[in-house]
């Protein structure tokens, strides 16, 4: 069709746009499952999952689907804000084609005058029951996506979807995802013949399963692809195209016979190119690529930057190649599944905060408002506090924050303010490095300035807070002690140890600093000593939170205080050799 009549690229309705090849093949395949694993920075989000939305939003108006993410605070932050961008690139305007936790505004009835008196809204009707809004995102269409995640089984609980977008599915348990796919049923009658009816959107990139929590089932679905079968959908979906063009030339010609045959052409053609998709076979797309999918973007001194950061790094998070096995035995060796809950959002509250809300302490299940808190704290470029209670019979790490530099003590103690301003026993006991404590004399010392920090907010005014320096005087930990103790404290034999329980997704960095500590063997005077690696902490700003050795430094010190360390002074010497159990 190269010799037919084409639009110009300075014809007036017409925009020039730019899609790197992959996301032109993704739009041109439109297949009812999409397993993609991706290089950063390769437009997984803002271009592909961006792109199949608003298919879905024409194709399937007022249906129902869910978007999920490991953690209701990744969504919040990351994922929400990232399909913004990608539907304001494409035209779509929040307010205008869509609203976030909010019911669809309503037109002005005396506007209402050509239209039926039943209408109401300018946005029309999902066609399912919305209970709440708080946590769906509207289309024009009616069109409705439902967020939720992993930590909050509660939030897609009870619903009927008719599709499901997961991003950053490395980070999902296979088991749990594959209880969500169970809730993508029903309103057959009314989407069934849709190309998406019943289908998945998951993007990710390399995981690696050396790294305790990523988990790599997506490289599964690799087994479902018919390519052959997606081949012919790629090449009826480029004869479509051609026709589309052809038919916009000639609306520009004014030819009515010549519109009216290339419409027809056009028109024929798409029927295909859907009937292809239908295909049973051709309804499964997987796909690997880099970030190179993107270059023209990224620009070449992106990549040298990003191998010159870390290129054992950039082989799977750049180029997506499989890891290597990693070696190296744990630092804490005893700490199991065991050690983690998974129920600590409260069911009550999650439901009362929407998209929007900034979550406050409220929201941890196993939290009480009346009694003080416990902080462990460590400094560096990342500075980062664990906060814990001693509840019943457990003792409770509830929740992790952490602040990168060049943030400082101030947002550090902002962060804190902020989400346990509900609380009541405004008392806190923190534990500290004694590093913490240089230059007290000179009134310089970090933990007196996060204290004041505390206790008075930015602008000078009393929070309410007391902070109790529990760390003063204490000597040095070190690693051989701490190892000790942490062997014998998750070990749980210990009755005068606390038992531990973590949140395993209000506590994410904290859980995965512990799960990747390794160990560092060195000897001294014929003895075997081992330590912890703290390579880590070299690791550029933006990895430190999931790959860093900082939050683990941050338990040490609330963990380690001096009647508990005094319950394990007996312990054995560590001995090489036995610290590669996951528990």
């Amino acid at each position: 069709m190269s010799w037919r009549r084409k639009p110009k690229a300075e014809s007036k309705g017409v925009d020039r746009v730019f899609a790197n090849w992959l996301s032109q093949l993704c739009m041109m395949i439109l297949p009812k499952s999409l397993a993609m694993v991706a290089g950063r920075g390769s437009s997984k989000t803002t271009d592909i999952q961006v792109e199949r939305l608003i298919e879905m939003v024409y194709d399937m108006p007022g249906a129902p689907v869910a978007w999920v993410a490991d953690t209701y605070a990744n969504l919040q932050k990351n994922v929400l804000r990232t399909v913004k961008e990608g539907l304001k690139a494409k035209g779509l305007i929040e307010n205008i084609h869509y609203v976030i936790g909010k019911r669809p505004p309503e037109v002005n009835p005396e506007e209402l005058t050509d239209l039926p008196e039943n209408i109401k809204e300018h946005f029309w009707k999902p066609y399912n029951e919305l209970a709440s809004y708080n946590h769906t995102f509207t289309f024009f269409t009616g069109f409705n996506i439902t967020f939720g995640s992993l930590d909050r089984p509660a939030s897609l609980a009870g619903g009927n979807y008719v599709h499901v977008f997961g991003d950053e599915v490395k980070y999902f348990r296979k088991e749990r995802i594959l209880n969500l796919q169970k809730a993508i049923r029903g309103m057959r009658v009314k989407y069934g013949n849709s190309v998406f009816y019943r289908g998945h959107t998951f993007t990710t990139d390399m995981p690696n399963v050396d790294h305790v929590g990523e988990y790599d089932w997506i490289l599964e679905r690799g087994t479902r692809m018919n390519a052959a079968a997606l081949l012919r959908v790629l090449k009826t979906a480029i004869v479509a195209n051609e026709s589309l063009g052809e038919y916009f030339a000639a609306c520009e010609s004014g030819d009515t016979e010549e519109i009216i045959k290339k419409k027809r052409v056009w028109q024929r053609w798409t029927e295909r190119w859907v009937a292809t998709r239908l295909v049973k076979e051709a309804q499964h797309l997987f796909y690997i690529a880099s970030s190179y999918v993107n270059v023209d973007i990224l620009t070449p001194e992106w990549f040298e930057d990003a191998f010159n950061d870390d290129f054992i790094d950039a082989k799977t998070t750049v180029l997506s190649l499989k890891p290597s096995p990693e070696t190296g035995e744990l630092f804490y060796a005893n700490l199991g599944e065991r050690h983690f809950y998974m129920d600590g959002t409260s069911p009550d509250w999650e439901l009362r905060f929407g998209l929007q809300d900034e979550e406050d302490c409220r929201i941890l299940k196993y939290h009480d408002r009346r009694k003080a808190i416990d902080m462990g704290l460590d400094f560096g470029n990342m500075n980062s506090m664990t906060l814990a209670q001693e509840l019943g019979k457990f003792y409770r790490v509830q929740k992790f924050i952490y602040t990168l530099s060049p943030e400082w003590i101030r947002e550090l103690a902002d962060k804190f303010l902020a989400f346990y301003r509900p609380h009541r026993e405004k008392t806190i006991y923190l534990y500290y490095d004694r590093a913490a404590n240089n230059y007290k004399k000179a009134g310089q010392d970090l933990a007196t300035q996060l204290k004041n920090a505390l206790e008075k907010d930015s602008e000078g005014k009393p929070t309410g807070w007391k902070v109790i320096l529990m760390s003063e005087g204490q000597g040095n930990i070190g690693q051989p002690e701490e190892y000790n103790f942490m062997m014998e404290l998750f070990q749980g034999h210990n009755r005068k140890l606390p038992k531990v329980m973590i949140d395993y997704f209000h506590c994410k960095p904290l859980r995965s600093s512990l799960q990747l500590a390794k160990t560092k063997k060195r000897t001294d005077r014929g003895r075997n000593i081992i330590g912890k690696d703290k390579k880590s902490e070299q690791l550029p700003i933006h990895r430190l939170p999931l790959e860093s050795t900082n939050p683990s430094d941050s338990f040490k010190y609330l963990m380690m205080r001096k009647t508990w360390r005094r319950h394990v002074r007996g312990a054995k010497k560590p001995e090489v050799g036995i610290a590669s159990v996951r528990g």
